[in-house]
């Protein structure tokens, strides 16, 4: 992976993150554009290199917290150790796979993130509440998000330094347009 290259796109990633999607929420939910991104690497990307990424992301969304430092950062590097492990086994270049592999991540890291929320304080919000808005709108608007973005990262693969498939059987090397 470019390092360079992958801290410039995190930097923007942070950008969007922090001023384009609160003003897209929905029902005061927006998506986890920072954690698409750590799933791209996840599933694309070497998978040293995803999870060394995975755990920047999580640094940079642990910075637009106020909770302490280093537990998205954790979350999002092991979502990326499991994304990685099981890549193998998934049609990782088709659209819905990638929504729903986003979905099920999210749903486990917003799952994780309102259990350690409860622990330490009290949230004032119903349990049925906080699986609806947090954990299964959150995770379905991230989901709905993903394709776009991994169409827009595929195309910069090779400036990220992501290795390309070397198979040209059955039309994959081309995708939506874009070599991969």
């Amino acid at each position: 992976m470019r390092w360079l290259t992958f801290f410039v796109l995190a930097v923007t990633m942070l950008v969007l993150a922090s001023a384009v999607a609160p003003r897209l929420s929905v029902f005061g939910i927006w998506p986890d554009w920072l954690l698409v991104t750590a799933l791209f690497f996840a599933l694309y990307g070497r998978p040293v290199d995803a999870v060394l990424g995975g755990w920047l992301l999580g640094a940079l969304a642990d910075l637009m917290t106020v909770e302490r430092l280093g537990f998205l950062a954790l979350s999002y590097a092991l979502a990326a150790l499991l994304v990685a492990s099981v890549r193998e086994y998934l049609f990782r270049y088709r659209p819905a796979v990638q929504s729903a592999l986003v979905f099920v991540v999210s749903l486990v890291v917003r799952l994780v993130w309102s259990v350690y929320r409860g622990v330490l304080y009290d949230s004032g919000q119903s349990a049925a509440a906080m699986v609806l808005s947090d954990w299964l709108l959150g995770s379905l608007y991230t989901a709905a998000w993903a394709p776009l973005f991994f169409k827009i990262l595929l195309s910069m693969s090779r400036s990220l330094g992501i290795p390309q498939p070397r198979y040209t059987f059955a039309g994959l090397h081309r995708l939506g347009g874009a070599r991969v």
